[in-house]
């Protein structure tokens, strides 16, 4: 097979690997909660992940690299075994730095715009299936970040990994290069694509709650990537905007700081808001979209 082989036949083995993935991140979790329980199966049939910090964290990143990488990783040995370079899209020449740090600008500027987003969102009535996917997600990353506050630094460090770097690279490299790049092609329609990839990103989440403040940021990073052309914008936006709200929580558990002091809005009024939300818009227009084509016609 290659590049010319239908998109639609590419997403099948995308989407494929991806629940075929399942079975064994099923059976690896299973198989460490009852080696990191020292052989105790109740785990296992009261609650997966327990409370064993290991077991949280090695959950985390067996399911980043069997669900979002190894697929592409399959995409890419089936139809783009000579041209992986092109595939992968990791250029990392010192202008495509110079977009990560506007995308992160972008996306700081749009910070009042999705506060507001996210305040409407919050108030959501989801149904009681959504509620209790949202709980699940919640806990499991509390319990993730509680368990490594306790551990200091080394702590820090090691949750930084599993929720901010891994994370950031596999679910980019899913989203960005496996499902936006297949569906731009499948659908003919870049914008298309990148609005369908923004809503299954938030989606696959599993948190209702904050399903149209993922959505935004799915949008943001399906077009700096749609326009960039380039995964490094993405992977480092994805991992700064990952990165700061895991040291946020942790450093409200080490201060006490109760959590719900995080969650609360820190809502702009609207005129700042708009004057934010237009100038991340024309940031974006001058590096994203006037920028290129410029370097395209000299």
């Amino acid at each position: 097979m290659n590049k010319n082989a239908h998109p639609f036949k590419q997403l099948l083995v995308l989407i494929g690997s991806h629940i075929g993935m399942l079975f064994p991140l099923v059976l690896l979790v299973v198989i460490l909660t009852v080696v990191l329980n020292k052989g105790d199966v109740n785990p296992v049939q009261t609650n997966l992940l327990g409370d064993n910090p290991r077991l949280l964290m090695s959950t985390t990143v067996l399911q980043s690299l069997l669900l979002f990488l190894v697929p592409v990783i399959i995409v890419a040995n089936v139809f783009y075994r000579d041209i992986k370079r092109d595939f992968y899209r990791f250029d990392l020449g010192s202008r495509k730095w110079l977009l990560a740090l506007a995308g992160v600008v972008v996306y700081a500027l749009l910070s009042p715009l999705i506060d507001w987003i996210g305040f409407w969102n919050n108030h959501w009535n989801v149904g009681k299936m959504f509620s209790m996917m949202s709980d699940e997600y919640y806990h499991t990353v509390m319990g993730i970040v509680r368990k490594a506050a306790s551990a200091g630094t080394v702590g820090l460090l090691i949750m930084v990994l599993v929720m901010a770097v891994i994370p950031a690279i596999c679910e980019e490299l899913f989203f960005r290069i496996g499902l936006q790049q297949l569906l731009g092609k499948w659908f003919k329609n870049d914008h298309v694509a990148v609005v369908v990839t923004a809503f299954v990103f938030s989606l696959m989440h599993l948190d209702m709650s904050g399903f149209l403040v993922r959505f935004v940021m799915g949008l943001v990073l399906g077009y700096v990537f749609l326009y960039s052309r380039s995964l490094v914008p993405n992977v480092m936006l994805h991992f700064l905007n990952n990165a700061v709200a895991t040291i946020s929580t942790y450093v409200a558990i080490r201060n006490r700081t109760p959590l719900a002091k995080l969650e609360e809005p820190w809502m702009v009024h609207w005129l700042p808001t708009v004057l934010c939300t237009i100038a991340a818009l024309v940031l974006f227009w001058y590096f994203f979209v006037r920028e290129p084509k410029a370097h395209a016609e000299e």
